[in-house]
């Protein structure tokens, strides 16, 4: 038996959660180590119930976006220690204070990245920057679940596919329950980062990872509060393995690359995301200046459109261009395109994980910005 088919499945966890004998498990599969549900067929009583929460093969409802914003936190330290300007940080300590709980991603100890609970302002700053790798929310399902049927505001941070899996737990949209996705690129796997992170700090005790600096990609790894690894993902390109496979699209899950949310239409109440493409449409005259990025924040329901009033006076908020929004950002109009480049590489790498591997189908883009770069010289 199985729930569906595997080039479609987000690896959320609803199934294993709604399985009554416990018979699923979360497993990771192939060389790239996304996790994928195994069915114990002993167990299994073929009651459906996977089926019927699966987000992939069930309808979830989308919302057409009416209005965009451009905005970033007016609070320095905020602004300049979160990735995008900051609107996730600011929702977060909303809703702490509100009394509410706030749901995301966090890099914690031995580099396990999942979903944490967090219900106080100093745990906000565990939820911030980047995470270019899938989080595991398999924890958090029920908790999320525990805390709306108390009557508790809960607001969950996720990608889009995760906020799907979340709305699947509910017969309805509960009126106390804010969900936030985030412009995704594709995820690819905690196995894979944690291959290249043995490779590149061997046999050290790692405290944390991040993946921006600024508007910058560019992945750090930090022991002992020292920087361990640093490396960029444009200067000079192509020397970062992992970086660069992510960017690229080579080390995605299967189903990003028919995946059902990038678009325009989204899954949640509010969509957010760094504003690529913002002053390509009309002028940013008049604008606060904003070195260090700029969320798009892109509400979609009332529930959306409150939040983001309430946050007015921590932000310095811009009505923009919807479509300014969707013509900067590619994953609000389509997937990442498993080109035959991304397939060749996938099948090789099924029979044999070689470090380097991905770096023998970049020779023809290296070349490519060896010849750019000489014409530059010669021309100067």
């Amino acid at each position: 038996m199985k729930i569906c088919e595997q080039s479609i499945c987000t690896g959320c966890g609803v199934c294993a959660l709604r399985c009554p004998k416990n018979c699923i498990t979360m497993t990771e599969k192939g060389n790239l180590g996304h996790t994928y549900p195994q069915i114990d067929e002993k167990k299994c009583i073929n009651c459906g119930r996977c089926k019927s929460v699966c987000p992939s093969i069930n309808e979830k409802g989308f919302y057409k976006p009416s209005s965009v914003y451009a905005g970033w936190s007016k609070n320095a330290n905020d602004y300049y220690t979160s990735t995008s300007g900051g609107a996730a940080s600011v929702f977060s300590q909303y809703v702490i204070n509100k009394g509410g709980i706030v749901y995301g991603c966090a890099v914690l100890p031995n580099l396990e990245v999942k979903h944490i609970r967090i219900d106080n302002i100093e745990d906000v700053k565990l939820l911030k920057g980047s995470k270019y790798v899938q989080s595991s929310i398999v924890e958090t399902l029920p908790l999320i679940e525990k805390d709306i049927n108390k009557g508790r505001l809960a607001m969950f941070i996720g990608t889009p596919c995760q906020c799907a899996a979340v709305k699947s737990l509910f017969k309805r949209m509960p009126t106390n329950l804010i969900l936030i996705d985030l412009i995704c690129h594709g995820v690819p796997s905690l196995k894979f980062l944690k291959k290249h992170v043995s490779k590149n700090a061997p046999n050290l005790n790692i405290d944390n990872i991040s993946f921006r600096m600024g508007n910058e990609y560019c992945l750090t790894i930090t022991s002992q509060n020292n920087i361990v690894y640093q490396q960029s993902l444009f200067h000079p390109r192509y020397k970062d393995l992992y970086l660069n496979s992510f960017y690229d699209g080579f080390s995605l899950r299967d189903s990003c690359y028919s995946c059902q949310y990038a678009q325009s239409k989204r899954i949640s109440d509010i969509t957010i995301g760094d504003f690529w493409g913002l002053g390509k449409m009309e002028s940013c005259e008049g604008m606060a200046p904003h070195p260090n990025g700029c969320s798009l924040i892109m509400p979609l329901t009332s529930k959306g459109n409150d939040l983001l009033k309430q946050v007015e006076p921590l932000m310095y908020i811009y009505h923009r261009n919807v479509l300014e929004a969707i013509n900067g950002n590619e994953k609000l109009r389509r997937p990442t395109i498993k080109t035959q480049r991304i397939r060749l590489y996938r099948k090789l790498l099924n029979y044999l994980y070689v470090p380097h591997f991905y770096y023998i189908f970049m020779i023809d883009k290296v070349l490519k910005l060896l010849i750019v770069n000489l014409k530059r010289k010669c021309l100067k």
